[in-house]
């Protein structure tokens, strides 16, 4: 939308907070490091857009259906998008309640091709698939069917609204048809033309709320206080999911914090809690930090917040207080998967798709996948390799070994803060965080190095003899969830096995 030269907001709250002109938005301010929540006037709106795709998902409030009705009459563009509700056996799309103020229905009938365009100008630009099966809609006379099946079942329809116009789509893959960028981005643009054909450009400061590393832009306006953490959730959110909020959370993230003690940041943390399902995202670059979860499970929302959470504990600083070094990309994930399975396997006993066993799926003999060569589109199984060293460290050294390798690197490139650590630095950091050397383990196990063995180290102006590690390439048991201990102080392996 912003290619055909649409200044576009996204939106965490509920409509009728946002479409109230004299009320105001939640939004981040700023552009550098600091970037702090605080209000803005709500700006003016043509067209609002609204999609859901999960019949689970949080109900539109009637506050909302009446501003969204009072919005459209007054002459403002509506598009209500939803997507194949036979996939969910006949359960009612809380979208519904908002499509049927206007007439209109999602409904579980499929239709078939040959599709017939009907919309003239307006849909000429899409291309429309000669085969397959779609989801359809029910409309009365006072809409407009634009695309139907072949059986004459809705697919996409128009009609005018008192002074405003709408348009609602069956399903968000008919935007998908074809060429996404060109045929139908060039439809979107010009439904969006249609819609506000009538209307006047609502103009105003070019200076409005995006999203940047994460949800944004307009952030929902309810919050409450969890553990230390300021939750930000739109008035339509699930009950239950907001109890496992305040009842879960402080643990899970006390757990965290000691598993991978970090530096502390002056600001506190936040947490949005959005609407749909499907995951979410972290955001420590600036701050507040900020984490965020699109989850309609309660376990989910707490494997999520897990993850998202480990993505903003970067471990113990060195004596400078700072991170020095820069892991490999592959890192990323999996610090954050590591952390999310344990918590899992934590609350359920199981760490299901974080379960560092299933690399012998991917890897038969354990020496098949080299970490250092890993493919973008191989990732998972980069992560689920590297949770499987990690758990046979675990086993090994205890849950110490983690923090004390970042503490250990963070110490060891302090001079060098930026430095792109390579797969040799890494397995150096390791060894000597352990106190054994990892190169037989990992050139074993199928990893590409410089050097095949490490026999002893200098760190903090000590020499280190680093025995060659005992592990083994064999399958691992469950998660290990005690304390670290100091994790400064050599590890101690004493009774702990491999």
């Amino acid at each position: 939308m912003r290619q055909g030269g649409f200044r576009v907001i996204s939106s965490q709250a509920t409509l009728d907070t946002v479409l109230d002109p004299k009320g105001k938005s939640r939004v981040r301010f700023g552009s550098g490091k600091e970037r702090p929540f605080g209000w803005t006037q709500n700006p003016k709106f043509n067209a609002v857009i609204t999609y859901q795709f999960d019949p689970n998902s949080q109900d539109y409030l009637r506050d909302e259906i009446r501003a969204l009705k009072k919005f459209v009459k007054e002459g403002g563009g509506l598009i209500i998008i939803g997507e194949d509700l036979d996939r969910y056996e006949n359960m009612e799309f809380p979208i519904n309640m908002l499509a049927k103020e206007f007439k209109a229905t999602f409904t579980d009938k499929i239709t078939s091709a040959p599709l017939t365009d009907s919309g003239g100008e307006l849909t000429s630009s899409i291309e429309i698939p000669d085969e397959g099966m779609f989801p359809s809609l029910s409309v009365d006379d006072s809409w407009k069917v634009i695309i139907h099946g072949a059986d004459k079942s809705p697919i996409m329809a128009i009609r005018d609204y008192g002074k405003g116009r709408i348009a609602v789509i069956s399903d968000v893959g008919i935007l998908k048809w074809g060429d996404v960028e060109k045929a139908n981005g060039a439809f979107l643009h010009g439904l969006l033309y249609w819609l506000c054909e009538n209307q006047t450009p609502v103009g105003g400061s070019r200076n409005l709320p995006s999203e940047a590393w994460g949800g944004g832009a307009i952030y929902p306006d309810q919050e409450i206080d969890i553990g230390g953490i300021t939750v930000f959730y739109a008035k339509n959110q699930k009950k239950n999911l907001l109890e496992a909020v305040k009842q879960d959370m402080p643990e899970i993230k006390e757990k965290i914090e000691a598993w991978i003690p970090s530096a502390q940041t002056k600001d506190r943390m936040y947490l949005i809690l959005s609407s749909g399902d499907g995951g979410g995202w972290a955001v420590n670059i600036y701050e507040p930090k900020e984490v965020g979860i699109i989850s309609l499970e309660q376990e989910g929302i707490m494997s999520i917040f897990a993850h998202e959470l480990a993505h903003t504990m970067w471990g113990p600083p060195n004596d400078k207080g700072e991170i020095a070094g820069r892991l490999p990309d592959l890192f990323s994930e999996a610090h954050a998967g590591w952390f999310q399975g344990k918590v899992e396997e934590m609350r359920t006993g199981e760490r299901e798709g974080h379960e560092p066993n299933r690399f012998f799926a991917m890897d038969e003999d354990g020496k098949s996948l080299d970490i250092t060569k890993i493919e973008v589109k191989d990732k998972i199984k980069g992560w689920t390799k590297l949770w499987w060293i990690f758990q046979k460290l675990d086993e090994r050294y205890g849950t110490v070994w983690y923090p004390r390798w970042i503490w250990v690197k963070n110490m060891r490139w302090a001079d060098e803060p930026d430095r792109d650590l390579s797969w040799d630095d890494v397995v150096e950091d390791m060894s000597i965080a352990v106190g054994e050397d990892l190169f037989p383990f990992f050139c074993e196990i199928g990893t590409t190095l410089e050097k095949n063995r490490f026999p002893e180290a200098e760190f903090s102006g000590k020499m280190i003899n680093l025995p060659i590690a005992p592990l083994t390439i064999s399958k691992t048991g469950k998660a290990r969830l005690e304390e670290i201990g100091d994790y400064k102080e050599a590890i101690n392996i004493g009774n702990d096995k491999q």
